[in-house]
């Protein structure tokens, strides 16, 4: 297995140095950054009579959608601000996080400079020095149930967080900011000067030694602020107050009227601003970027504008954050204004400079492209928890049901007409519910989003396809074969995976089993759940296929011709997995591998030892750590987070990474629906492999009659799988329970999983094992015999043959 191995990692190489990301962006350097976040702004604000003045930006400049995915589920505006300044996660300290049964404590907030000590206002005063000693503490807003969600953090916004510095100590304090590794206001201490109108975007800046000048409002002439520092913050809050937090969420966070008062504040607010960055000297470049939700608002994507130095044209933004027009982040705003500055970024920053992308069509239609991408998002952010549930309900059914149907037979029994009905109603049953998985990805081939009720039209669409698998896999000429209707799932499952990653993963994006860009734990490639789905799909079907190449060969080939198959579709499997330009899974290949290398031993009976076990598992690491080696070795704005991850090994960052997994592990063990799913398992587990002397169950262990070798998998009658069709099927569960156990442990999903796993094996183990009984009544569930045999007959079963005696 050495030269197959040393063909792989030599591909990967290939592969791995020969992909950049397309469209990076120019080396232009600016004079001065403006960075303007306006809470709550979104595409479907954005228009040519309402405003105007955000129209004519867009027009001209490189657009987005930002994901403003801060420490917490929800961004708030101290959230958002305290991220874009670390150019990582982080999150203000705040219980707001669930509405409490009795009044929210009082929240302490850092202590302000007596008005003898207080920040001049005037531009460029340095309001970040250490407060005088005497000082007083700001007013706390009154308790309320009200000030869940994001209202809090607004109220302390405009109530306080006149000092900085503390404040930025108490992001760094907080527990979830750690995980991330982030550095609070590390943007402030890389340019030392900033310029800060209003009080919450001094989070983003507000370092010790840095000269931060703040104002409270935008004033009458903004050109007054591009004179000193070289970058300015500027915040826009008025969508703030065109709402009240509510204890039920709601899309915006506010209301129709005041929204669009506010709106209109906000354009002209930036329409003077833009007139004020034209008449400067020198380069400037303008971000504008949707920065938190507001009030009680659901999360959503956000506008993302950038014009000025680098940035100009019809064109998408992108980074390589998301390595996806025209998707980014706000973790990315700090990388960009360091770099349009000549500035260095720090090693805690996890976001990448925005990039203009590819071409993009005039702006109304590339508003539209933009608002039904976050109508997608949103609704896939809000109906994750229902389809999961969904998936734990039907598959716990369809085991329930296998049991009671297929399970209770006693063996000193023979079958009965009335169990052969249940089992045929069954068995489509269980083909349906493996059917829905990869129905959660094929529904994104129906313009769902654009339905009038998206949330409705996204499970017709799942239902639909789900249906659509089943009549290929229950109708087609295959359904007269042993294996035919499962290797048809699994065939359409693998296809649509590995076609979808090879045509730009749109189907994994906002697919129900995928990833959304608000959650922004990834943008393109395999997600973790949908490798589960693949591991499963690809080693199985390899089994199928190695074993039908074997049965077709003289007995003396049969080991190579196994060992070949397996191993070249195990190569293909974990290039398209692996590959920065294409699955970009790092967990994936740790995964992948082993799997396939045991299922060669296991199919072509090379002994499994801890030795070998223990050199697969090294092979695994071997092939992962060059890959990411490789694509560390490129730019890097260009590297996956394979090659980041290198990054961070050098710069001592990686444990924060390799912690923030472990913990996302545990709460997914113990908070998502899909843990329940685990113990569905193991009672179809226990029932499929009891030993056979028990009175129930035992499907996948009992040795019934039958030729090693023999037809095909896929051909014969619909019957009991011989015992050379079960060794296989039993080796490719082994290998696909080890590829789901290091994938569990290598990935931020956890048992999630191995769980959407087993959502799509377990119901096709329970098709097979309410497969139709051979005719003849004989008590051990054999075959009474060929067509028209004597009935005098007796049928003697020693040891795994049969023979036929008058």
């Amino acid at each position: 297995m050495s030269r197959p191995a040393a063909l792989l990692l030599a591909v990967l190489a290939v592969l791995a140095v020969g992909t950049g990301t397309a469209g990076a962006a120019d080396d232009a350097t600016a004079d001065r950054v403006v960075v303007v976040g306006v809470p709550g702004l979104v595409w479907d604000d954005v228009d040519p009579q309402a405003t105007p003045a955000l129209w004519a930006l867009a027009e001209g400049s490189p657009i987005g959608a930002v994901s403003v995915r801060a420490a917490r589920a929800t961004s708030c505006v101290l959230d958002g601000w305290a991220t874009l300044g670390a150019g990582n996660r982080a999150r203000f300290p705040a219980p707001d996080e669930s509405i409490p049964p009795v009044p929210l404590p009082t929240v302490p907030l850092p202590t302000v400079p007596l008005p003898s000590g207080a920040p001049t206002g005037e531009g460029g005063a340095d309001t970040a020095a250490p407060p005088q000693e005497q000082t007083q503490p700001v007013p706390v807003p009154p308790a309320s149930p009200a000030l869940s969600h994001c209202g809090l953090q607004e109220r302390l916004a405009g109530a306080g967080l006149a000092d900085p510095q503390a404040a930025v100590a108490a992001v760094a304090a907080d527990p979830a900011t750690a995980r991330f590794g982030a550095r609070p206001a590390a943007l402030g201490e890389a340019v030392g000067c900033a310029t800060v109108v209003g009080r919450a975007p001094a989070l983003a800046v507000g370092a010790p030694g840095v000269t931060v000048g703040q104002r409270e409002q935008l004033p009458a002439d903004p050109g007054e602020l591009l004179t000193g520092c070289p970058l300015v913050l500027v915040g826009l809050d008025d969508l703030v107050d065109a709402g009240e937090p509510a204890l039920e969420g709601s899309d915006t966070g506010t209301e129709p009227r005041p929204r669009a008062a506010a709106l209109a504040a906000v354009d002209a607010a930036l329409g003077r601003l833009v007139e004020a960055v034209r008449a400067a000297p020198g380069e400037t470049l303008l971000l504008v970027q949707g920065i938190s939700e507001v009030n009680d608002g659901r999360a959503q994507l956000h506008v993302g504008i950038a014009s000025g130095a680098g940035f100009s044209g019809d064109r998408w933004l992108t980074s390589a954050s998301t390595g996806r027009a025209p998707f980014v982040q706000l973790i990315d705003t700090a990388p960009t204004v360091l770099a349009a500055l000549g500035l260095d970024r720090p090693a805690s920053m996890n976001g990448q400079p925005l990039q203009p992308g590819g071409e993009r069509p005039p702006l109304a239609e590339a508003v539209g492209v933009l608002e039904r991408a976050n109508t997608a998002a949103s609704v896939h952010h809000r109906s994750t928890d229902a389809f999961f549930w969904a998936l734990v309900l039907l598959d716990a059914a369809v085991v329930g049901l296998g049991l009671l149907v297929a399970g209770g037979r006693r063996r000193d029994r023979a079958p009965r007409p009335a169990g052969d009905r249940l089992r045929g109603a069954l068995r489509p049953v269980a083909l349906g519910a493996a059917a829905v998985p990869v129905a959660s990805y094929l529904a994104g081939l129906l313009p769902w989003e654009r339905a009038a009720a998206p949330r409705l039209a996204l499970a017709g669409s799942v239902l639909l396809a789900a249906l659509a698998v089943l009549a290929v896999a229950a109708l087609g000429p295959w359904r007269h074969s042993r294996l035919g209707p499962p290797v048809v799932v699994l065939a359409v499952t693998l296809g649509t995976l590995v076609g979808d990653v090879l045509t730009g993963s749109t189907l994994e994006l906002n697919g129900l089993l995928g990833y959304d860009p608000i959650v922004a734990g990834r943008f393109t490639g395999y997600g973790n759940l949908g490798f589960g789905l693949l591991a499963v799909s690809a080693l199985l079907l390899t089994a199928a296929l190695a074993t039908a190449a074997a049965r077709r060969v003289p007995a003396g080939r049969a080991r190579v011709v196994t060992a070949a198959v397996v191993l070249g579709a195990g190569a293909l499997t974990v290039l398209v997995v692996g590959a920065p330009a294409l699955g970009r899974d790092f967990g994936g290949v740790l995964a992948a591998l082993p799997g396939f290398l045991l299922l060669a031993m296991l199919l072509t009976g090379t002994r499994v030892t801890v030795a070998r076990m223990a050199a697969v598992l090294a092979l695994a690491v071997a092939a992962v750590g060059s890959l990411a080696f490789l694509d560390w070795l490129r730019p890097a704005a260009e590297r996956s987070h394979l090659g980041r991850f290198v990054e961070q090994l050098l710069t001592g960052e990686a444990w924060t990474v390799i912690s923030r997994k472990a913990e996302a592990n545990l709460g997914i063990l113990f908070g998502s629906p899909l843990a329940w799913l685990l113990p569905v398992a193991l009672v179809a587990v226990v029932w499929l492999v009891r030993p056979a002397g028990g009175r129930r169950g035992g499907w996948l262990r009992r040795r019934l009659p039958g030729p090693l070798r023999g037809p095909g998998l896929l051909r014969g009658r619909r019957d009991l799988l011989s015992p050379g069709d079960r060794a296989v099927l039993r080796a490719g569960l082994l290998a696909v329970a080890l590829s789901l156990a290091l994938g569990a442990a290598a990935n931020d999903s956890g048992v999630a999983l191995p769980a959407t796993a087993a959502s799509l094996l377990l119901p096709l183990l329970v098709w097979l094992a309410a497969g139709p009984r051979p005719g003849g009544g004989v008590a051990d569930g054999t075959a009474a015999g060929p067509a028209g045999e004597a009935a005098d007959r007796v049928t003697v079963v020693s040891r795994g043959s049969t023979a036929w005696h008058a």
